[in-house]
């Protein structure tokens, strides 16, 4: 006899669909749904800065939601349906459980990311324009970078005449940015902020990420693309953010109680591009050197290219390298070659031959020998487990 078949949950998204972060949740939310449903949707296109209601009429079971102002939330208790908050907006209550990144564990991520670069100066640029936003990241961040022995200059953007979105302070931003000692470790909001730092940067003769290396705290593929350097992003997960709330929610909508505390996912790690592919040093050969192995991690560079093209003998090379960075050249490069490699991974879909050819390695088998010393497994598991 066949099995009591699952009643059909109806569930109201009032995320946006505009930000990668919140196409990749809800594409959680559809794989959780697909395991444990059958869930029927209702979602609609939505920008940032939209306030999202349930439709007049809608009946339903329950409610994922983007919750960004104390009308929104009045609305959906009147409804009286299960309902999980995925933003960093909003409190926490076992009306409207949160569930969310770990926006202090990010914070401290990327404060750890600069410091081991060697980093003294640090510096963020919030989520300007929103003023809702109580921005747990930039004071978590410069908590972080103050326990490290370091303080963090903020962007202000909470004054009236300041609260106009970033491309309209563009002065003001270059302004700031060339008061900031060279050179910074910086963490921005999003793709979006990110994109018009590195943009004003390279419009007005600051280069990232030399004097100013860019990490942004989410990551936005088309916000990326348009960038003049590619950015590092931390990845928070949001497909497991996706999955979380919806697992919350199915709880909520089979009668069991939210839980006494927001459930926090801790983000993976830094995923580095160009934007921070650097390292803070004061010595100018060993900051030109890592320049011109940055630009030529696509060939097989060696050292003697080195020496050659910065007019060095290559023991006083491998000294300030040793001196600087604590690696020698040879192994700088490896790691920069290895940092290609990766990104090609996580950013395309070419073969592993093609990726090996485009990063200066003669023979594939040679990249994945080293490519799994330097990140504990093979480059094929790697890109299938991303």
């Amino acid at each position: 006899m066949a099995g009591k078949q699952k009643k059909r949950r109806r569930v109201a998204l009032l995320v946006q669909t505009t930000s990668e972060w919140h196409r990749q949740l809800l594409r959680g939310v559809a794989d959780y749904a697909r395991e444990n449903g059958p869930w029927d949707f209702h979602i609609e296109p939505r920008g940032l800065l939209e306030t999202m209601q349930l439709p007049k009429g809608w009946r339903g079971d329950g409610v994922i939601l983007r919750l960004v102002d104390p009308a929104q939330e009045r609305a959906i208790r009147r409804h009286g349906l299960p309902a999980v908050n995925v933003s960093w907006q909003g409190e926490h209550s076992r009306a409207i459980p949160r569930v969310s990144s770990d926006e202090s564990a990010c914070a401290r991520l990327a404060a750890s990311h600069f410091v081991e670069k060697g980093f003294r100066s640090f510096a963020y640029v919030g989520p300007v324009g929103q003023p809702r936003y109580a921005d747990v990241l930039g004071a978590e961040f410069a908590i972080a970078t103050r326990a490290a022995g370091f303080e963090c200059v903020t962007f202000s953007g909470k004054s009236r005449e300041h609260r106009q979105p970033l491309h309209q302070q563009r002065q003001r931003l270059v302004d700031w940015l060339y008061g900031l000692r060279h050179p910074t470790a910086l963490l921005v909001w999003n793709g979006e902020v990110g994109r018009e730092v590195i943009a004003a940067c390279s419009a007005n003769g600051l280069h990232v990420p030399d004097d100013l290396a860019v990490l942004c705290a989410e990551h936005d593929s088309v916000m990326n693309s348009l960038a003049p350097v590619p950015m590092s992003n931390i990845d928070q997960s949001p497909l497991r953010v996706g999955r979380e709330a919806a697992a919350l929610l199915d709880r909520l909508m089979s009668g069991r109680r939210a839980p006494a505390r927001p459930i926090h996912v801790p983000p993976v790690g830094v995923v580095q591009r160009q934007s921070t592919d650097t390292a803070a040093v004061d010595d100018s050969l060993v900051a030109n050197a890592l320049r011109h192995i940055r630009a030529h991690a696509h060939e097989p560079l060696k050292v003697s290219d080195l020496q050659k093209a910065l007019f060095v003998s290559r023991r006083s090379l491998e000294h300030r390298f040793t001196q600087a960075l604590g690696r020698t050249p040879a192994v700088e490069i490896r790691r920069a070659r290895l940092e290609h490699v990766r990104r090609l991974l996580i950013e395309t879909d070419l073969p592993l031959a093609v990726i090996a050819e485009r990063t200066g390695y003669q023979h594939l088998e040679v990249m994945v020998r080293a490519f799994q010393r330097q990140f504990g497994l093979p480059p094929g598991r790697f890109r299938r487990e991303r």
